[in-house]
């Protein structure tokens, strides 16, 4: 029985052991497992898969990622309760915006000796 070796899933030519880099599929040569989109050579660690093919994470995020308004800031801002007409609650002293927040109450004086 003879020994074949695996086909390359982005190039269909055998991969040898000394040219070998495991990425989604199987066995890839090492100058072909680099992201579809940039070209940049990728490893188990940089390396994110879609319908068998490689990305780089920043492309698969940018091709693949959560689409749609503030997807990062839209759902948590519109259930927060926060007041976004209001001034900063550490505004600059002599600025414009009032605080939202009310002063803390001056300290009671102390009794007068008798």
């Amino acid at each position: 029985m003879a020994f074949t070796n695996p086909k390359c899933p982005r190039c269909k030519k055998a991969v040898y052991f000394a040219e070998k880099a495991t990425g989604p599929g199987g066995d890839w040569h090492k100058v072909c497992l680099a992201c579809l989109d940039c070209r940049k050579r990728l490893d188990s660690t940089t390396l994110a898969e879609h319908n068998g093919e490689a990305y780089c994470k920043a492309c698969y995020g940018k091709n693949f990622g959560p689409r749609g308004f503030g997807f990062a800031m839209g759902g948590a801002m519109m259930h927060t309760g926060i007041d976004s007409s209001a001034a900063p609650v550490n505004a600059a002293p002599g600025s414009s915006a009032a605080p939202r927040v009310a002063p803390a109450p001056a300290p009671a004086p102390a009794p007068a000796p008798a």
